[in-house]
């Protein structure tokens, strides 16, 4: 045997010790695959992620449809597919020739350290810019950045080799993310278009009346709140004999029926699913009630898409001015007041009390609604700090007075029967006449086209 074979023979033994956590490698990678590839599966057929739902920090939805989540149109789990491959594929292969055996570690090691390149890479994305976590993502790359340690730990490589490896590595991940840099952001909402009745076409039927008619306040009135009703009534008769007297009753107990002012003008109503009208004066309403143009939208406080809709939308109010009123109805992604919710999310676990709070004050004082809806949307309070906060805005004995009652919640339920006969699903829902858009909207031109095209 020469020289060279022998320090051949030693250099692989050598290595069979290094290289014991091989098997570790294996693991790593395997699991990498298998996370890689539900990935691809659910991205290519555009299935919701198991355990990972939306609105929340862990939001799978949401991270494998930014604009970071494909190259050159494909979604970046395949090309982790095939790197990962290649790495059991060498892994399992036992060449005997010096120099495939030195070729083998070398594309495992560029393999390694592609995919923990791409992993902080992508880490860095959902931290600082998405500001999501994908948690099977986190497990795919954990296991990448773990291959990568235990070859490193062992390296088979020459130092120069090494570098090259590294180079080539870090290469090609920065190409990666050039072309991923000339994504355009994906459409985050799909139209859902409503036969016209006049077409023929049958349409959604939406002819209960009682189902869609607001809730009333004088049906809703809690036991304590009679006499009051009956105090106010003596003091209306009070007038004839005494009028001092009833104007004093008439500023304790307030209007019988907080109704809108005489002075408001008249009220228009906005037409969604075809066949439903909702009259501005008898909902939850931002703008005037003779606004030029009105439509409706299906939001909860605590959704992210919403909040995100919600910045676009103020953009949309400024430019539109008075000549635009929207419609608010809270639709909480809660289970305790929608049963279309099977498991509610924690980020939502007070989005039912959140929506009643704000029905109650626009009950109460329809001036400070739009204020109130801003603050929610942006403070994203938990509901004492909300209560609070509405309290500062109406009156605090009404405002306990009104949250005693079943109004809120009736309010709430009407909203949900008409999110169901929308089709239930994901929100925020801008509602047209005969179209609806469903999911978050991020720019205030794309709504400001979207009411222009559906609301003639």
């Amino acid at each position: 045997m020469s020289f060279v074979d022998q320090l051949f023979l030693k250099r692989q033994q050598l290595l069979t010790v290094q290289l014991a956590k091989t098997p570790t490698m294996f693991v790593c990678s395997s699991i990498a695959l298998a996370t890689s590839c539900y990935l691809a599966w659910a991205s290519l057929t555009s299935s919701p992620v198991a355990g990972c739902g939306g609105g929340s920090m862990f939001d799978c939805s949401h991270v494998l449809h930014s604009r970071w989540s494909s190259v050159l149109s494909i979604p970046v789990s395949i090309p982790a597919i095939a790197v990962h491959l290649l790495v059991l594929s060498c892994l399992l292969l036992n060449p005997i020739s010096k120099g495939w055996q030195q070729a083998r570690w070398a594309v495992i090691g560029f393999a390694a350290m592609s995919s923990a390149a791409a992993a902080l890479w992508f880490i860095g994305l959902q931290v600082l810019w998405i500001e999501h976590l994908c948690p099977y993502c986190l497990v795919a790359h954990a296991a990448g950045i773990t291959l990568t340690v235990v070859f490193l730990w062992n390296c088979p490589l020459s130092r120069v080799e090494l570098l090259s490896v590294s180079g080539l590595a870090i290469a090609s991940v920065s190409g990666l993310i050039v072309l991923q840099s000339l994504n355009v952001t994906p459409q985050s909402y799909e139209v859902i278009t409503y036969p016209d009745p006049k077409d023929g076409v049958e349409a959604p039927n939406l002819d209960d009346a009682l189902l869609f008619e607001p809730p009333k306040p004088q049906a809703f009135l809690s036991p304590k709140q009679l006499p009051v009703r009956l105090v106010a009534i003596s003091g209306i008769l009070a007038w004839v004999t005494n009028p001092v007297a009833a104007t004093m009753v008439s500023t304790l107990v307030g209007s019988p029926d907080d109704g809108p002012s005489k002075a408001e003008k008249p009220a228009k109503s906005a037409l969604i699913l075809s066949s439903l009208r909702l009259e501005t004066n008898a909902w939850p309403l931002l703008g005037k009630q003779d606004a030029e143009k009105v439509f409706v939208e299906m939001f909860d406080y605590t959704c992210e898409h919403c909040q995100r809709t919600h910045k676009a939308l103020e953009g949309v109010r400024e430019k539109y001015g008075d000549r635009l009123a929207i419609i608010a109805l809270p639709v909480p992604i809660d289970g305790k007041c929608n049963p279309n919710v099977k498991v509610t999310e924690a980020s939502h676990a007070e989005a039912c009390e959140l929506a009643k709070l704000a029905v109650a004050v626009w009950s109460i004082d329809k001036e400070k609604f739009s204020e109130f809806h801003h603050y929610l949307f942006t403070s994203k309070p938990k509901y004492e700090q909300a209560k609070a906060k509405a309290k500062e805005l109406v009156d605090e004995t009404k405002l306990t007075d009104l949250l005693k009652t079943t109004l809120p919640g009736d309010y709430i339920a009407k909203h949900v029967a008409i999110y169901q006969k929308a089709g239930a699903g994901n929100i925020p829902k801008l509602m047209f006449p005969r179209s609806t858009s469903v999911g978050a909207i991020d720019s205030t031109d794309v709504i400001m086209q979207l009411i222009e095209q559906h609301l003639k």
